[in-house]
């Protein structure tokens, strides 16, 4: 191999092999016996097949490569135990060394390893499927609660808050005969009196004044008749107090 490859090979931390047509071990590296499968096979003389097992069945690739009718071959990824039982990656390039200085055709194997990439790859992955995992759980679990917040019999609302409504469920929009789009986004006060709004929730403090403790409400329907409701109501716990959000419940107890 001419000098100059070599010096190549070495900035980059590459260990090769020169086989021969008949696939022979012509010349080798110091250090490329830590990529071998069977690295008391690997000396001149030696069929590298008996050492590198990835070249058997591909004979014809090489072949193709020796006669300049491919221009190279690349396995990624071959494991290795190594002697201490830690995984081994590296990756195999295949070329023609047929324009070296020395006289015959010869194949130059080169092992490259990869086992950081491969490891820090392997944890991307991991981490990745981790947070799909988590996601597809937070999305089952969160389209359960959508389905038992709106086929629960009583009404519940969820307001900001400012009272502004985020989400209503089918029994409110029953028992108020408000549909969605006319109720999300519109403050409490289109059905329950802004002053008895603040019979349930304190706006100085942020927090539920009754507690779980239910108050009768007087509310208006979108027809204009009024209905007694029993309300309570509790704040959502978030890390942003400013964003904390509140949930109403009410059953009619004019039926």
């Amino acid at each position: 191999m001419h000098p100059l490859f070599k010096k190549l090979l070495f900035s980059r931390h590459i260990e090769y092999l020169a086989v021969d047509e008949s696939f022979n071990i012509l010349e080798l590296s110091h250090k490329i016996a830590q990529f071998a499968d069977r690295p008391q096979d690997l000396s001149i003389g030696k069929d590298v097949r008996l050492s590198f097992p990835e070249l058997v069945g591909i004979e014809e690739i090489l072949s193709h490569i020796l006669q300049g009718r491919q221009l190279n071959f690349e396995l990624k990824g071959i494991g290795r135990f190594s002697g201490r039982g830690n995984l081994l990656y590296f990756d195999m390039y295949i070329i023609n060394d047929s324009e070296d200085y020395q006289a015959g055709k010869k194949l130059i194997i080169l092992c490259e390893d990869v086992t950081e990439r491969m490891n820090l790859e392997q944890t991307l992955v991991q981490r990745s499927n981790e947070t799909t995992l988590l996601l597809d759980a937070w999305a089952a679990s969160s389209q359960y609660l959508d389905k038992i917040i709106q086929y629960i019999g009583d009404a519940l609302f969820v307001t900001n808050s400012s009272s502004i409504i985020k989400i209503v469920n089918k029994a409110a929009n029953s028992l108020f005969s408000y549909n969605n789009s006319e109720l999300i986004g519109k403050p409490l006060s289109l059905i329950i009196d802004e002053s008895q709004v603040e019979k349930l929730i304190s706006p100085k403090n942020g927090s539920c004044a009754n507690g779980i403790n239910t108050t009768k409400m007087v509310c208006q329907t979108k027809t204009g008749d009024k209905i007694l409701v029993a309300f309570s109501c509790s704040i959502i716990e978030s890390e942003l107090e400013e964003e904390q959000d509140i949930i109403y419940i009410g059953r009619d107890i004019n039926r």
